[in-house]
């Protein structure tokens, strides 16, 4: 049998949910081009209320704190609740959409996170409002990987990646407008509302993944590995936590090192538990090549890409004197130039390939990082803001064609365990980006405060960073993710 990284399985370009109408066809055809479109932007519309309210409920903590009589400190648990349960619940995501049926468990998981977001408004309690956001986690947990596992089935491999990137606006945009919406809802209204507002979101996103998503009966699947969920469990709940710690405090303290090795011991004890059977993240996918690069290689991207997230903010505030309202607005330019990415996507994908797209945009996104240290307080912030909107073109760009490669070369009948290893791999990179940044934050402050100067070495190690996902991108060959491309001619 031929080597399976060299193997591109044309025949899972099928759509096994259903023939989907051809993106590029929609200029001769209006109406299933619409139709092409609704099938992301649904699935995108649910991940913006989940990244909506990964973020919102952040500006409302003091008043939730004094409404409920408890400390600042206490409310935390709030945040922490959500973080462990979608770290639980995450690995389990492909095999429950194979064994359910994927529509159904989406349907499911929007369903789950409206009933925690219910729970968390009518709260009275800290305790009841802990286990409305674990509710909500579970849903949240669900939500991606399945929404991203429907895409990949809905559509043939050489338009994954514009149908991607049509999916993945929508969920960039939540967790940056999450704080602006958060301060809004919490001066104007009262804050269960922020909890409220996913009420008439997630009915509307249950009514559109109803009538837009495709559904295919579900084949049954390997029994579930109940070891093996435990282990992964315990590693990214430890993993997770020795990150938060780690970015908490901007230095690495006894605790996050326990979490840290508690983490690495539960990964190590899987890796070995992986090897037979059926485990619940099969590692073996590793072996193909496009897929080991996209979600290991691609580490590399999106540990810088979870940094940016914190560190922008905290540049303008701390190291240029703009205010949280100037912070904000910046960060929504960002947005901006995300959803414009639209416009040159697919001549992009056409001209480069996904190889040399990826080394290009990589490029890019190191110089743009180094070029950020050029400004200075008092510079115009117009001028920064063209600066972000370029960002952001850079940042879905690379978001999206990574999302696509992810499924590129894969049998069909591969794409819910996919869904699941790739899920983990960049919830801990993300993770790990915003703990590596808050780490040399605290070590470059000056006089234990944060200034300009402060940032210089955080953002060179990140574009350092993005030389290493350079050098991994490398390690893609010929054909590599051409059944992504077949139609850009």
């Amino acid at each position: 049998m031929s080597d399976p990284e060299r193997q591109v399985d044309r025949a899972s370009a099928a759509t096994p949910e259903g023939e989907v109408p051809d993106i590029a066809s929609g200029a001769a055809n209006p109406a299933a081009f619409a139709a092409s479109k609704a099938i992301p932007l649904t699935i995108g519309a649910c991940f913006f209320m989940e990244g909506l309210d990964s973020t919102i409920i952040a500006t409302s903590l003091p008043q939730i704190s004094r409404a409920m009589g408890v400390s600042a400190s206490e409310i935390g648990i709030a945040l922490t609740a959500y973080l462990v349960s979608v770290s639980i619940w995450l690995s389990a995501s492909g095999w429950l959409a194979d064994r359910f049926e994927a529509k159904r468990i989406f349907m499911a998981s929007i369903a789950v996170f409206v009933l925690g977001s219910l729970l968390c408004g009518l709260s009275a309690s800290l305790a009841q409002l802990v286990a409305g956001r674990f509710l909500q986690g579970v849903g949240g947990a669900l939500m991606t990987p399945v929404g991203r596992l429907i895409l990949a089935r809905s559509f043939p491999r050489e338009e994954l990646v514009r149908a991607m990137s049509y999916m993945i606006i929508p969920g960039l945009l939540g967790p940056m407008l999450g704080p602006v919406v958060g301060g809004w809802i919490t001066t104007l209204f009262d804050w269960r509302w922020i909890f409220f507002i996913n009420l008439p979101l997630g009915v509307l996103g249950l009514g559109l993944a109803w009538r837009m998503l495709q559904k295919v009966e579900a084949a049954g699947t390997k029994r579930f590995d109940f070891p093996g969920f435990v282990l992964v469990a315990v590693a990214l709940v430890a993993l997770q936590a020795a990150f938060e710690i780690v970015a908490a405090e901007s230095a690495i303290r006894d605790q996050a090192v326990l979490a840290l090795a508690i983490g690495i011991a539960a990964s190590a004890a899987y890796a070995f538990h992986a090897r037979k059977g059926d485990p619940i993240l099969d590692l073996k996918l590793f072996r193909y090549r496009a897929f080991r690069v996209a979600v290991l290689g691609g580490s590399f991207s999106r540990v810088v890409l979870g940094a940016t997230m914190f560190l922008f903010p905290l540049f303008f505030q701390l190291g240029l004197g703009g205010s949280a309202v100037v912070a904000g607005y910046l960060m929504a330019v960002l947005a901006f130039g995300q959803i414009a990415l639209r416009l040159g996507l697919d001549p992009l994908l056409k001209r480069l390939g996904i190889k040399a797209l990826l080394i290009f945009n990589s490029g890019t996104m190191g110089l743009l990082l180094v070029a950020l240290l050029a400004f200075h307080k008092g510079d115009s912030f117009w001028i920064l803001g063209g600066f972000m909107f370029v960002f952001g073109l850079v940042h879905s760009i690379q978001l999206s064609t990574l999302a696509g490669l992810n499924f590129s070369g894969l049998p069909a009948e591969a794409l819910g365990s996919a869904t699941s290893v790739a899920a983990v791999v960049q919830r801990l990179a993300m993770a790990f980006g915003i703990s590596l940044t808050a780490i040399l934050l605290g070590y470059s402050a000056i006089g234990g405060q944060t200034v300009r100067a402060s940032f210089t070495m955080p953002t060179l190690v990140l574009a350092g960073i993005m030389l290493l996902s350079i050098v991994s991108f490398l390690a893609l060959k010929q054909g590599d993710g051409d059944d992504l491309l077949r139609k850009a001619k």
